[in-house]
């Protein structure tokens, strides 16, 4: 009794140990996506804005944020420069003089005065000389250039200046009788002086990243130019009357208030002129060109085709700015629109006090605020965007923002965006550039298909192979033969997947490459040679058949299909000469348009392929073996010949099993890193195509991680991919196990 009683209590404790074990696992994985889940949800967190704090008092017409953190400064009193830390008492820097007519603050803290007797000023607020200034050191304006009106005094109504991507500085000054350009290197003398012969400008702005001119006359037309060559550019969608306008970071995009009140984006966007050169009409765009016509069309992409035809020559011509976002408007008229330096961030004041913040590329209103009870008369965004600075009733209030991803959304994630430089909506994946000015890029559906296109390549590749290498060796091949197989393809799950993928990329890659066109010819023979060689063998006298041991129809198909196969081979060397000249890759270009690149889908469908392998065979064979004998030598004694029993009966028998090896493999392929790392190419392309790269979810995360700021958006981008990677593979989980228990359901059915 004492030994029955203290197993008892040794398996309630294995039990209870079991258990706790089995639990505590769950918990772990269940924490570990919650944990992933946690670092992914400030993506989605709504913008707030702070309490807003009356800084000093000023009669301001400008104001800004200086080169020191939360360092507010503005035009006040008798014009006077006048400079504060956050909260701090405000510190007199430079008196510019009485009578001024027009003050602007742009990117980069640069300010441009306007005199009442015609002068004009421009400089920024920058480090002093203790020496210079005791009493606020770290604190001084520094002058960067200055002039007279050309037009003498009183004819000069507003300016504005910007600095260069060469470092210069460029200045913009209006008034009745037109617009003057002025340009010089920092600290230097004016190097060029251009005018604008366009009377009743009343606003202008400057993108000195892109080399752009914004004007708004009285009448409110609004119109772009481009300062290489003063040419206007075409629009589209900005033929209503606007009252300001402001280019953004990078210069490439431009936000424009209309006078019912809306708020409208417009970026830069590509273009090309396609001309017929051949003696008859082409068919370009749904439309006819007849020979010697041209046709001006966004850059979209779709064109890309036409490079390899020789009738028809495709050049880019001047760019076209199209409105993209129509915003909701703010609360009332705008008085001041402030763009963030750094981001596509801006924000709108307007005459009831209240201010409107923007992203242009989710486009859409982050928040709204009311900060005065009359209307604000400037408006200033912190070189961070995380603050905001603004005018009204002669105070400078302030108040932090707490935006730290505005550009996310399940739009921008998701759907497809207009980016600037694109001829159409795109959804793109392209987290860095090479300027400041470059605009992240978080499109989720390249990795998406990317993983389900590495993933169908390697499905296609292995699970043919590995179902019928296991159904052989389970139920055909004789002993000796199954105690060969079996082990050596489980030992191919030993191999380790980096060295996978660096045979792949460095070895299978350029040699796929130099015989494309006869492995294609080889892989379309080998299904054929295999189809007529099980009829031929089946067609053989039963006795023949006898003489030959058990198996050894293998070896024959085998022997077969590699005849065939050096057949085709040796044949599609020649066919590719004539045809396509010796390079079957150039013609796929040429002829369609397709671009061949070293590392595609079909290196992926062969390496991916030899990985996932041993991980459906082992669970199919394992599945056919478990299929009782009994009723294989029943089938048998019944007149069923071995491959019928194994077609007929082990098969829909061992259905549960196969169909969970195979979404296992699937699983292990969508989880896939190294190979894909190393052998896709990484180019996060919307593509299923063959024969051209692609970027994967893992591929992603281990590509990406090292240069993502802890925090930043591209850090939680990842953590969002590699949440979605998680329900993917649950779901796949999930479908195998609901299919696996119908069939076991059916299959157990009397």
């Amino acid at each position: 009794m004492r030994s029955l009683a203290s197993e008892l209590r040794k398996d309630r404790l294995a039990t209870l140990t079991i258990r706790a074990g089995g639990i505590t696992v769950i918990l772990l994985v269940v924490a570990m996506v919650v944990a992933i889940g946690a670092q992914a949800l400030p993506l989605f967190a709504p913008t707030t804005v702070g309490p807003v704090a009356a800084v000093a008092e000023a009669e301001a017409v400008a104001v800004g944020f200086g080169p020191r953190s939360f360092s507010v400064w503005w035009l006040g009193r008798g014009g006077r420069l006048t400079a504060a830390e956050a909260g701090g008492e405000p510190a007199p820097v430079v008196d510019l003089g009485t009578g001024l007519r027009s003050v602007d603050v742009e990117l980069g803290g640069v300010v441009t005065v306007v005199r009442a007797d015609g002068s004009w000023l421009v400089g920024r607020v920058g480090a002093s000389d203790p020496a210079e200034a005791p009493a606020h050191p770290g604190i001084g304006w520094r002058e960067l250039a200055k002039g007279d009106a050309g037009g003498g005094a009183g004819s000069l109504t507003g300016g504005t200046a910007v600095r260069t991507l060469d470092g210069g500085l460029l200045v913009a000054l209006w008034g009745p009788e037109g617009v003057e350009l002025a340009e010089w290197q920092d600290g230097g003398p004016v190097v060029a002086v251009r005018r604008i012969p366009l009377a009743g400008v009343t606003s202008a702005a400057l993108a000195g990243d892109s080399d752009h001119l914004a004007l708004v006359d009285g009448a409110g037309a609004l119109q772009v130019l481009r300062l290489a060559d003063l040419a206007p550019l075409p629009t589209r969608g900005l033929d209503r009357p606007v009252t300001r306008a402001r280019f953004l970071h990078g210069g490439r995009t431009l936000v424009a208030t209309e006078l019912g009140g809306a708020v409208v984006v417009a970026i830069e966007t590509p273009r090309v002129a396609i001309v017929n050169e051949g003696r008859g009409g082409v068919e370009i765009g749904g439309s006819t060109v007849p020979p010697g016509g041209r046709v001006v069309a966004a850059d979209d992409g779709r064109w890309d085709g036409l490079a390899g035809r020789t009738e028809v020559r495709v050049g880019r011509v001047a760019p076209e700015w199209r409105a993209i976002h129509r915003l909701e408007p703010p609360s009332g008229s705008a008085t001041a629109i402030a763009t963030a330096p750094r981001g596509r961030c801006f924000a709108i004041a307007d005459d009831t006090g209240g201010i409107s913040l923007y992203n242009a590329t989710s486009g859409r209103l982050l928040t709204r605020s009311g900060w005065a009870s009359s209307p604000l008369s400037a408006l200033a965004l912190a070189p961070r965007g995380d603050a905001l600075a603004a005018v009204a009733d002669g105070r400078v209030l302030r108040a932090g923002i707490d935006h730290a991803h505005p550009e996310i959304s399940l739009r921008t994630l998701f759907l497809p965006v207009w980016y600037e430089g694109y001829g159409a909506p795109a959804t793109v994946w392209q987290t860095s550039g090479g300027s400041d000015g470059f605009q992240p890029k978080f499109g989720l559906w390249p990795l998406l298909v990317g993983t389900l296109k590495a993933t169908l390549y390697a499905m296609v590749v292995s699970v043919p192979l590995a179902l019928l290498a296991a159904l052989y060796v389970s139920q055909l091949a004789p002993p000796w033969l199954q105690t060969v197989v079996k082990p050596t393809v489980e030992m191919m799950a030993a191999v380790p997947t980096v060295v996978v993928g660096f045979l792949a990329a460095l070895w299978l890659a350029p040699r796929l490459e130099l015989w494309l066109f006869p492995c294609l010819v080889a892989a379309a023979t080998l299904p054929a040679a295999v189809a007529v060689a099980v009829p031929l063998w089946r067609a053989l006298p039963t006795r023949f058949r006898r003489r030959f041991p058990k198996g050894a129809e293998l070896v024959l198909l085998l022997a077969g299909c590699g005849l065939a196969v050096v057949l085709a081979v040796a044949v599609a060397g020649p066919v590719e000469a004539r045809l396509f000249d010796g390079d079957f890759s150039r013609a796929l270009f040429e002829t369609w348009g397709i671009r061949y690149e070293q590392r595609n889908g079909l290196v992926i469908g062969l390496a991916l392929g030899f990985a996932v392998i041993p991980v459906i065979f082992t669970i199919a064979e394992d599945a056919c073996s478990g299929v009782s004998r009994s009723l294989v030598q029943a089938a048998l004694a019944l007149g069923a010949t071995r491959w019928q029993a194994a077609l007929r009966l082990v098969v829909p028998a061992a259905a549960p099993g196969l169909f969970a090896a195979v979404m296992l493999g699937l699983g292990r392929a969508v989880g896939e890193t190294m190979i894909v790392l190393m052998a896709a190419g990484n180019t996060p392309i919307l593509d299923l195509g063959p024969f051209n790269g692609m970027r994967t979810m893992s591929a992603a995360i281990a590509f990406e991680t090292p240069e993502a700021a802890v925090g930043g958006t591209l850090y939680r981008v990842l953590f969002l991919t590699g949440f979605l990677l998680f329900v993917l593979s649950v779901l796949f989980t999930t479908a195998a196990d609901l299919v696996s228990a119908r069939l076991r359901r059916r299959h157990a059915e009397p």
